[in-house]
């Protein structure tokens, strides 16, 4: 009887320990378990703001085009390659491509810069900011938040 008592306290104890870490956020792994990457509670919640980075390719006087990935010598990300970033990681991370993303400039390579590009989701036209976050020789890396509501 005791012992059935000490057994019932240690596994609400291991239960408490458990969620308390669940709901911390802690993770952990028992065995092989391979990883995934899937956001928790709290980063599901959050508006999405996501960092695609962008590597250089030089390619002459203008920005590249969107098939190269990256900034020319002039230092900026082509418009078309933001655009097209934005639409993959939105559609990577919501299962949900939107219908069109547009952004009417380039974005500078350059710490700080921030454009505004265009979502058309449906009959929905949502703004997006894009905000260069760092800029390491030839990679940018670019953070991007989409509106809270349509215009």
């Amino acid at each position: 009887m005791l012992r059935t008592r000490y057994n019932r306290v240690a596994a609400t104890a291991a239960m408490g320990a458990l969620t308390v870490l669940l709901a911390t956020g802690c993770s952990f792994s028992i065995g092989n378990a391979e990883e995934k990457d899937e956001p928790t509670a709290s980063e599901s919640a959050a508006a999405p703001e996501e960092e695609p980075t962008a590597e250089e390719q030089p390619t002459g006087e203008a920005p590249s085009a969107p098939e190269n990935e990256g900034v020319n010598e002039g230092g900026a990300v082509h418009k078309a390659r933001v655009a097209q970033t934005i639409a993959d990681k939105l559609a990577a991370d919501t299962g949900r491509r939107p219908d069109k993303v547009t952004c009417p400039e380039h974005l500078p390579a350059r710490v700080g810069a921030t454009i505004r590009c265009e979502l058309t989701a449906g009959s929905d036209i949502l703004g997006v900011t894009v905000t260069a976050t760092a800029v390491n020789g030839k990679q940018v890396n670019y953070t991007f938040k989409v509106d809270d509501s349509a215009r």
